[in-house]
């Protein structure tokens, strides 16, 4: 056990493994004071208790002279285990899903990022809710979630309309940002979201490519809302875009409830992936995956940069972790750097401007008609469209990337126009 002497909430953490320190990193984001840790080395949760019986009398006692606010658990509690626990306990028991949401909660700042955590909270409450009306009876709990003693099966009913509201509004939000993003790339800029597992690095990296000194947060998911600044010292328009960490074993209706923020990350033109260096291989490797379930299969490693971050901590060399970087992403452009030091600072932002340097001038003619509309469209998001009149025919004058130029010659000549490379 390991007694941590601070002021404010008090918590204690229970693990079935040894591996703590991320729990003890989101307690500590959460604000929470770990008085102790009760590890029990088991190959699987208790099926109804999380723990073990003999663990859980053990901790009963233990809480029975060591008060604490909450008990956390390092994994995610089924809704029986969670009834369970907290019949026996009589404290308030949180586990890591709904640690990371009270983070989130106390972060958001933004309208978008209120509604997010608002919709994952209760997507999160209802198999809970669930379970508690099922099991619960008046004076037998110290109240669902801290709520205290009232119908449970009248706030069930709330949750559904609340939900819908939000969700109504989110789709709202969402066709907005799909019309600034849309705007952007028709003023000639390339989208670039900076991605990876909290705490890797992102806002570090978007302040010193975009020239920006907005203060880091070392803590936890210290940005929710994204943050867009335009990239400094390339030849090429480029925004950048900073947004919400990832962590492992995220439930789908997490990942589901932050569609928007994800949704940033997948309709990029490039997402730079943030890893950071200083982490042992076997950490690297299981924040990597985690990253990559999030984005594949929606990106492939051709849409994909890597900035393998912090190696002004690394000693010695770092080529094995570029290697399991290429083994996990399966991504060719990795580039070594440190924020700090600013070492490969330069060469990153070398391979950005190279990856949408236009080396190509095409002049297209499509038929004036509705169907050469979505073609003119597409044509916006590929190629920075230097021209374009409207008469018999619709005339543009585009500049594209030379791996593009095969598709809009292809395109252009399906919907019945015509296309020439000029340089």
């Amino acid at each position: 056990m390991k007694r941590i002497e601070r002021e404010g909430r008090t918590a204690a953490i229970v693990s079935i493994g040894s591996n703590v320190r991320e729990i003890e990193d989101l307690a500590d984001s959460a604000g929470v004071d770990v008085i102790f840790e009760l590890v029990q080395w088991r190959y699987r949760p208790d099926s109804s208790t999380y723990v073990g019986r003999g663990k859980l009398e053990g901790l009963k006692g233990i809480l029975e002279k060591r008060k604490v606010d909450y008990v956390i658990i390092n994994g995610n509690l089924k809704p029986s285990q969670h009834y369970n626990l907290e019949k026996n306990l009589g404290v308030e028991c949180i586990d890591r899903i709904r640690l990371v949401l009270n983070i989130f909660k106390e972060r958001a700042d933004t309208t978008e990022s209120r509604l997010q955590v608002e919709r994952a909270t209760l997507k999160y409450e209802i198999p809970f809710l669930r379970e508690w009306i099922h099991n619960a009876k008046a004076g037998e709990h110290p109240g669902f979630m801290a709520r205290g003693e009232y119908a449970v099966d009248v706030y069930y009913d709330l949750i559904k309309k609340r939900m819908k509201i939000i969700d109504d509004e989110l789709l709202r939000l969402s066709k907005g940002q799909e019309v600034r993003r849309g705007q952007r790339r028709k003023r000639g800029f390339a989208l670039v979201c900076i991605a990876g597992y909290t705490n890797a690095g992102k806002s570090s990296l978007l302040n010193v490519l975009g020239n920006d000194d907005a203060i880091v947060d070392k803590s936890m998911f210290s940005t929710l809302a994204a943050r867009t600044r335009k990239m400094d010292n390339t030849k090429n328009n480029v925004l950048l875009t900073d947004t919400i960490g990832f962590l492992q074993d995220l439930p789908y209706f997490m990942i589901e409830s932050f569609k928007y923020s994800i949704d940033e990350i997948l309709s990029t033109d490039l997402v730079l992936l943030v890893v950071d260096a200083s982490d042992s291989t076997e950490e690297m490797r299981r924040k990597l995956e985690a990253s990559t379930k999030i984005l594949f299969p929606k990106i492939g490693p051709a849409d994909l940069m890597v900035a393998l971050n912090k190696i002004d901590l690394v000693e010695g060399g770092i080529a094995e972790k570029i290697e399991i970087v290429r083994d996990v992403t399966g991504c060719a452009s990795i580039v070594p750097i440190s924020t700090i030091s600013r070492e490969g600072i330069d060469q990153l932002i070398e391979k950005i401007d190279y990856r949408f340097k236009h080396d190509c001038r095409v002049e297209v003619k499509l038929p004036n008609k509705a169907e050469s509309g979505s073609i003119v469209s597409w044509l916006y998001e590929v190629a920075t469209v230097k021209k374009v009149e409207y008469g018999e025919s619709v005339l543009l004058s585009l500049d594209c990337r030379g791996r593009d130029l095969e598709t809009i010659l292809m395109r252009t000549r399906a919907a019945g126009g015509m296309a020439v490379n000029t340089l």
